[in-house]
C-alpha cells in the first residue's frame, strides 16, 4: 500500500514542477507587451505519463479495465507524436497522467474492498467502510458518465481508496494480534521437543520471521505484520512436527536396541552358565573399564528464543528496541 502511494507522489511531484508557460509583465504604461517565449517542457510530462501508465498496468488495468486503458492509450500515442513535433503537450498531459493515475487508484480501492469483504469484518470499522463504498459508486458513475475531468476522478478514487485502506489496516491490526498468539503458542511446543537444538538454522529463521512481524507491526503495517506471524506460526507447528517425528523414530530405535541387548544378555548368563570363563582375554574388558571420556553437553533450554508475551503499540518504543 505505501509503496503505490510512494508512486503516485512521485508523479504528482513531477507534475507539480512542470510548466505550462509564463505571462509576460507589464511595465508601467507602455502599450506595448514584450514577447515572451512560452517555456513548456515535454520530456519531464511525457516521464509522468509513463510513471502514472505503469501504475495502472501494475493494477492490472490490462485485464481489469481493458476498454478504459486502450482510450488513454490512444490519447498518449497522440500527445507523444505532438511532443514529437516540439507542440506544447504539457497541459494535455497532466490531465492524461492524472486519469492514469485516477485508474491505477480506482482499481486498487477496488482489490482492498475485495481484501475487506473476504475477512468478513467490515464492522470494525463499519463508518469508514460505508464512506469508501459511497465513494466507489460515485466514481463508477463519474465514468459511466464520461463528464468527469482526470482531476475529478484521481480525488474520488484517492478517497475511496483511503477509507478502504484504513478499514484493512483496521482489521489486520487484529488479526495481526490472533496471528502472534498463535504463532507464541507454536513456538512453546517447538522448544517442547528442543526445536532448537534439532533444527538450530530452521528455528532461527522462524524467530526471525516472527520479530520481522513485531518490526512491521510497530511501524503500522498490519498487514505485513500479520503475514509474518502466520509464517512463523507455520514454521514453528511445522519444526514441532518433525521434530516429533524424529524423536518417536529414535525412542522406537532405541526401544528396539534395548530389547536386543536383553536378548543377548540372556544368551550370554545362559553360555557363562554352561562354559564360564575364568581368565582374562584381550578384547574383553574389565566390568567397570572407563571405555570413553564422558561428554559434556549444553543445557538445551539455551537454545530457545525470548520472545516477548506483548509487542509495543505503534509510536511507543522505537523499531530497532523490538525484539
Amino acid at each position: 500500500m505505501k509503496k503505490f502511494l510512494l508512486s503516485v507522489l512521485s508523479v504528482l511531484l513531477i507534475l507539480s514542477f512542470v510548466s505550462c508557460g509564463s505571462d509576460p509583465e507589464n511595465e508601467g504604461d507602455d502599450p506595448v507587451t514584450p514577447a515572451v517565449e512560452e517555456q513548456y517542457d515535454n520530456d519531464s510530462i511525457l516521464d509522468a505519463i509513463d510513471e502514472a501508465r505503469d501504475l495502472a498496468i501494475e493494477a492490472d488495468a490490462e485485464n481489469l479495465a481493458p476498454s478504459t486503458l486502450e482510450a488513454l492509450d490512444e490519447k498518449y500515442d497522440e500527445l507523444y507524436e505532438r511532443a514529437e513535433a516540439e507542440e506544447n503537450i504539457v497541459k494535455e498531459g497532466k490531465e492524461l497522467a492524472d486519469a492514469y493515475l485516477a485508474l491505477a487508484t480506482y482499481l486498487q480501492a477496488v482489490e482492498a474492498k475485495e481484501l475487506i469483504e473476504e475477512t468478513e469484518m467490515q464492522n470494525v470499522a463499519a463508518d469508514l467502510y460505508k464512506q469508501g463504498c459511497e465513494a466507489l459508486d460515485e466514481l463508477e458513475e463519474m465514468y459511466d458518465d464520461g463528464n468527469a475531468t482526470s482531476a475529478q476522478l484521481l480525488a474520488k478514487a484517492t478517497t475511496a481508496k483511503s477509507c478502504f485502506d484504513a478499514v484493512l489496516n483496521t482489521i489486520y491490526k487484529k488479526l495481526s494480534t490472533q496471528a502472534r498468539q498463535t504463532a507464541l503458542e507454536a513456538k512453546k511446543d517447538a522448544d517442547s521437543v528442543k526445536a532448537g537444538v534439532a533444527m538450530k538454522s530452521e528455528y532461527n529463521k522462524a524467530v526471525e520471521t516472527f520479530k520481522k512481524g513485531d518490526a512491521y507491526y510497530t511501524r503500522q503495517q498490519s498487514y505485513d505484520a500479520y503475514k509474518c506471524y502466520q509464517n512463523a506460526a507455520d514454521a514453528f507447528s511445522d519444526l514441532y512436527d518433525e521434530v516429533s517425528e524424529k524423536r518417536e523414530a529414535a525412542e522406537r530405535a532405541i526401544e528396539e536396541a534395548k530389547q536386543k541387548v536383553r536378548e543377548s544378555s540372556e544368551f550370554a548368563e545362559e553360555a557363562d552358565e554352561q562354559a564360564p570363563i575364568t581368565e582374562a582375554m584381550d578384547g574383553i574388558e574389565e566390568e567397570d573399564a572407563v571405555l570413553l571420556e564422558e561428554e559434556e553437553y549444553g543445557d538445551p533450554e539455551d537454545a530457545e528464543a525470548d520472545l516477548p508475551e506483548t509487542v509495543a503499540e505503534p509510536g511507543t518504543v522505537d523499531i530497532g528496541d523490538a525484539k
